[in-house]
């Protein structure tokens, strides 16, 4: 009977990992179900495979799924639009809590937000901060 609970834990955990896209979540289960079934084998009793299981998938997850995320992350391409972060330029149409702003860097125009919220009146000059979508989160300078 406990074979047969950490076999379907073993395959349950891989097909959810392959369900949700390499989330690098549920895989980590499937070792600590490895790590059960190899005490299962050596005449551990339950109340152990148990123990083995959480400890074995809580040090994997843990230890191992930031360096696999890292390694099968892939390489991020980045875009033309991010070299407007750091850029500096006058607001073309003011900032306010209900408004948006307007602000023309390298040629194309722009939405941009306060990134505290804070107005910023037409003509002053603001800092890109980031790229939130398709507008800018600025300050003022």
């Amino acid at each position: 009977m406990e074979f047969w609970l950490w076999i379907s834990i073993l395959i349950g955990s891989i097909i959810l990992e392959i369900i949700t896209v390499s989330q690098l979540i549920t895989i980590w289960f499937a070792v600590g179900a490895l790590g059960a079934l190899i005490a299962l084998e050596c005449g551990v009793p339950l109340i152990g495979q148990m123990i083995i299981f959480f400890v074995v998938s809580v040090l994997f997850i843990l230890t191992c799924r930031p360096i696999a995320k890292k390694y099968l992350r892939g390489n991020i391409v980045p875009t033309n639009a991010d070299r407007v972060v750091g850029q500096q330029a006058k607001l073309l149409e003011s900032i306010t809590d209900e408004h948006w702003g307007l602000v023309k860097i390298q040629g194309a125009e722009w939405h941009a937000v306060s990134v505290d919220g804070k107005t910023i009146e037409k003509d002053h000059v603001i800092e890109v901060l980031a790229i939130e979508g398709s507008k800018l989160i600025v300050k003022k300078i």
